[in-house]
Formats: structure tokens, sequence, C-alpha cells
């Protein structure tokens, strides 16, 4: 039996100062466990999202406990010159062990270790999922990190001109909206990017939390777009569930009701319809979880 988790945490630097336990609560971790490490490909563009996925298996013969949301924190990264990223989440999980795996299953997820580890810049990169306490290993991978050229290095400039412009110091909101221009304009003259669902996603965090309805209300269509033109993106998703936070608060029921239809009828038999008639019926209902 497979659990897996389904979308992909966005790391946010946090740093809570207490006590970290370890993930196992057993002395023979490698005896009980193993982890398996992988990505989609070996080479990345500067910044481009790099996904690490993991499984961890349980190869015991008892139950074993620990804590999903840990596991990502633990990954051991290291440059071509010895250089070590940490991870970007400071999080403390307490002497809780939420989650557990009964003999044979496993759980998959993965980490977006540009966001979480910082892991931007050009070079090669090698990466193994330690367990901390017992001593439990994946196995070791190699990412290429190479720089931008042609159509995706002005790709990148453009998404580096919204960055700049979205976290300026005096917070300027014509600078603001010029940013969430910019970020779409980038998807518009190079719809094939890497940097292309990359930039919606960040088009849409400008004004995901406004407390202005009018600027939450702009990110209905980047959502959209992002769930249409980039069904396979990691921001799938976070698409759709931003999408429906929007709605709510805007406490409009028909429209979201609408929308879920009109990807219906545009996407049958797809991810966008399965995803869509999910939230049909949470939306139906009013129940958003």
């Amino acid at each position: 039996m497979l659990k897996r988790k389904f979308e992909f945490l966005i790391s946010i630097p946090i740093l809570l100062v207490l006590v970290s336990y370890p993930i196992l609560s057993t002395s023979s971790g490698a005896d009980l466990i193993q982890i398996r490490i992988w990505t989609e490909k070996n080479e990345y563009l500067t910044r481009e999202p790099i996904i690490v996925n993991y499984a961890v298996k349980n190869i015991a013969d008892r139950t074993v406990r620990l804590n999903f949301l840990a596991l990502s924190m633990y990954f051991d990264i290291k440059d071509q010159d010895g250089k070590g990223y940490a991870n970007k989440l400071y999080l403390s999980f307490g002497f809780a062990y939420p989650d557990s795996l009964e003999p044979g299953e496993s759980y998959e997820s993965g980490e977006n270790i540009t966001d979480g580890y910082g892991v931007v810049f050009p070079g090669e990169y090698t990466c193994v999922l330690n367990n901390p306490s017992p001593e439990a290993k994946s196995n070791i991978i190699t990412i290429k990190v190479k720089d931008a050229k042609g159509d995706e290095k002005k790709a990148l400039n453009l998404y580096l001109e919204a960055e700049k412009l979205k976290y300026t110091k005096d917070k300027d909101p014509k600078k603001r909206e010029l940013g969430f221009l910019k970020y779409q304009e980038l998807a518009d003259k190079y719809p094939r990017s890497v940097y292309a669902p990359l930039s919606l996603a960040s088009a849409r965090g400008v004004y995901r939390y406004s407390i202005n309805l009018e600027e939450r209300s702009k990110i209905i269509p980047v959502c959209k777009r992002l769930i249409e033109q980039y069904p396979k993106s990691l921001y799938f998703m976070s698409a759709f569930t931003s999408l429906v936070e929007v709605y709510e608060i805007l406490k409009d029921k028909e429209g979201a009701i609408k929308t879920m239809k009109e990807l219906i009828e545009k996407h049958p038999n797809t991810k966008i319809s399965e995803r869509a008639e999910y939230w049909l019926k949470q939306i139906e209902k009013w129940e958003f979880k």
C-alpha cells in the first residue's frame, strides 16, 4: 500500500527555537525502513524548480512510527566544492510521531530543493536523504544545474525583473502591479519555458493573500491558466486550492461552480476534469477542506 502527499510544501523561512526530536522512535532504523530518492531528470537550469522525490518503505514486520512532514528536512546536499545547503524551513516536531507505516507500506512525496535548500546556482550537487536518528540513508543522486541560454535566459531575466518589482522595499503598489504583469508577460512570450509555470505561480503569490478583494480577484485568471496550460507542473494542485480560496473569500459560490463546470466541459476525462469534479462537490455543499 502506498501513502502519498499530493501537494508539495512551499518552503517559507520560519524559525522556531524548540527542541527537535528524531524522526523515528526506534534504534534500528536501517533495518526498519528503506529510503529511495530520485529526480525526473539529471540537468536543470538556474532557478528552475528541482523536485527531489522520495519514497520511504517499511521493510520490517511491525508498524514503524514516524513524522511524514519531517522527512523533507533531512536532505544532505553538497555542491562540487563541498559546500553544504541546509533546509531553510526550521520546524520542531516535538515528541509526536503522528504518522505510521504498516509492514510493506510506503510513503512518497517530494521536496523543492530550489526553494527549500537554495539550490539556485550553476554547479553539480550530490543529494542524499538521511534519517537522523537512528541512521537510515537513501541512495545518492547527482544533479547538475546549468546557466540558462537563449530564450530561456531571456525568460529568466524577465522573471528576475518581476521578482525585484514584487519585493521592493518601498512596497510601491504600482511596482507590485507591474511585477504581477511581468510574471504573466513571461508566460505570454515564452509559454514553453521551464520558467513559465513558476512565473504564473509567482504572479498568483502577488495578490493571493491581499485583504483588498479587487486585488485578490486578479489571481482567478492566473490560476485558471496554470491549471489549463500546465497540468503537469508542481503548482497544479495548489492552483486549484488558490482558485477555490478566492471564490470563498469573495463569497461567490455561483462563480466557483461555473468555473469548475467550465473546466470539466473543456477538459473531459483528464487530470483537470478529475480535480474540478472533486472541488465542484465541495463547492456545491460549500464545504472547503
